[in-house]
């Protein structure tokens, strides 16, 4: 299985995800979907400098992304996928990118966001497009961290907005 991890963090690469992530599931390969960050080479070093030496870093955009997945690219390799929100990854899939399962970690607060689970405050565009993802058939799990337990953030918004 090339791509082993889907996750959706607001913070991207991080501690939690190179030491947590990336060891447990000894991952060589991490991609970073986001068209605002392909084009910023201050972000882009920094998220190289974060990334260990033994891991290769991709950072692409939602459509390159979606045109690797389907040209079976990353079939050789143990790779994670990062997006920082919802609507980045519902765009590869909707372009074509095959992902059965969604990881959701951090989507720290803002104006307007309101808290579901620890590290995960959502607004009604995240709320909209969990849905579709969930319609698609893309299970959606919450877990920060590997040995977390798993809660499914459909479950979650029902019982917090009773939608």
């Amino acid at each position: 299985m090339p791509i082993l991890l889907t996750r959706i963090d607001d913070r991207l690469i991080h501690g939690q995800v190179v030491v947590g992530w990336a060891q447990a599931l000894k991952i060589n390969h991490i991609i970073v979907v986001n068209d605002e960050i392909v084009k910023n080479d201050m972000q882009k070093f920094l998220f190289r400098m974060a990334t260990p030496n033994d891991i290769n870093l991709s950072i692409l955009t939602v459509e390159e992304a979606a045109d690797r997945i389907k040209g079976r690219e990353f079939d050789d390799d143990s790779a994670m996928i990062l997006v920082k929100a919802p609507a980045d990854i519902y765009n590869v899939i909707k372009a074509g990118g095959k992902i059965s399962e969604i990881n959701i970690g951090g989507m720290h607060f803002e104006n307007n966001k309101t808290q579901l689970f620890d590290a995960v405050f959502v607004d009604e565009k995240d709320i909209e497009i969990f849905k579709k993802l969930d319609s698609m058939g893309v299970v959606l799990e919450v877990r920060m961290v590997p040995t977390d337990t798993k809660r499914n953030i459909i479950k979650g918004i029902e019982e917090k907005f009773g939608k």
